[in-house]
């Protein structure tokens, strides 16, 4: 969880990414390491749960940015503030970077000192005038255009974020399985809703987004706790396709495609816990996430086809050792 964050009540929308992947290390990292690795600003501690299941964060770090927001319209949208970044571990084996910035309307259309912008951590105030739609405007824009020069980019934050803690030099950089990163992007506005809402989509293999809307100022706050949730859970289940096809690849091989597989189980299926580290009155959205996409039926059912496999992969090995070590 992230720091706790008040929002002013002109927020327009909260815009955040979270980047998730597998910790560059042959095993799973303890306390002690996970502490040392997420240390990032000196004199503020790391702060760690180990109930349902461990989970640490980095001191919140600001960044600076000066620039355009992308709007669906191509409307001028000017901004001045800070973005909000974090790193975390979860279970010792999936690390992620979360970046975030709520914006506002700027009081006077005019930048202020810095010093304004930092008392505000990830705040970004738009400093032109700018139209009463522009929430539906800014999401649009965030989610589904290409990010240019001169506009805001939460992924190159997020993805430096995240390339400085894989290359610390505490981690061996001996992953026991392939998998890849993936970017989950997502807004959070208010909204005429009794209970928060959720949209998700998987734009391709990498990429996928979401659309919250709640009905309380508060809860804008707690938004980006869910999306990291949501984050290791999509990630989860991304890694144990990509494990079957890596297993494929090793058809000929049956101890090498048991290897792959015996991987997944024993250092991730562990992890999959939806709703552990999400906020009690976002809960509604799992219950959401479970009915479509479905996302607890697509894991048992992948984590299910995983141990046929191993089980199928490894009944062949031995077969083929006892045949190869068989004196005829």
């Amino acid at each position: 969880m992230a720091d706790a964050m008040v929002y002013p009540e002109r927020t327009l929308i909260v815009l955040g990414e979270v980047r998730t992947c597998l910790v560059p290390a042959s095993g799973a990292l303890s306390r002690v390491e996970v502490r040392n690795l997420l240390a990032l600003k000196s004199g503020r501690p790391v702060r760690s749960w180990e109930r349902p299941i461990s989970m640490a964060i980095s001191p919140t770090m600001l960044v600076g940015v000066d620039c355009l927001l992308a709007t669906e319209s191509g409307a001028r949208a000017q901004s001045r503030g800070t973005v909000a970044t974090n790193a975390v571990v979860v279970g010792g084996r999936v690390l992620q970077s979360s970046v975030r910035t709520a914006v506002v309307r700027a009081a006077q259309p005019q930048r202020e000192k810095w010093e304004h912008y930092l008392r505000r951590g990830g705040v970004t105030e738009v400093i032109n005038k700018i139209s009463s739609g522009i929430g539906t405007d800014l999401a649009n824009g965030f989610l589904n255009k290409p990010t240019g020069p001169d506009t805001l980019d939460l992924g190159s934050i997020s993805e430096r974020l995240l390339a400085k803690v894989r290359l610390d030099r505490g981690l061996d950089q001996r992953s026991p399985l392939l998998v890849g990163s993936t970017r989950l992007r997502w807004t959070a506005r208010l909204g005429e809703v009794a209970a928060p809402h959720v949209e998700f989509r998987l734009e391709d293999d990498e990429i996928r987004t979401v659309r919250i809307t709640v009905g309380e100022l508060e809860d804008l706050a707690v938004a980006q706790q869910f999306c990291a949730d949501l984050a290791i859970h999509d990630w989860l289940l991304t890694a144990v396709v990509n494990a079957v096809e890596e297993a494929d690849r090793y058809d000929t091989a049956r101890q090498e495609s048991a290897r792959v597989l015996a991987a997944v189980l024993e250092h991730l299926a562990h992890l999959w816990m939806p709703g552990a580290h999400t906020p009690t009155r976002f809960l509604g959205l799992w219950e959401q996430l479970e009915v479509r996409p479905g996302f607890t039926r697509d894991w048992d059912s992948r984590v299910g086809q995983l141990r046929n496999r191993l089980s199928v992969a490894t009944l062949a090995a031995l077969r083929e050792a006892k045949v190869a070590t068989t004196n005829w």
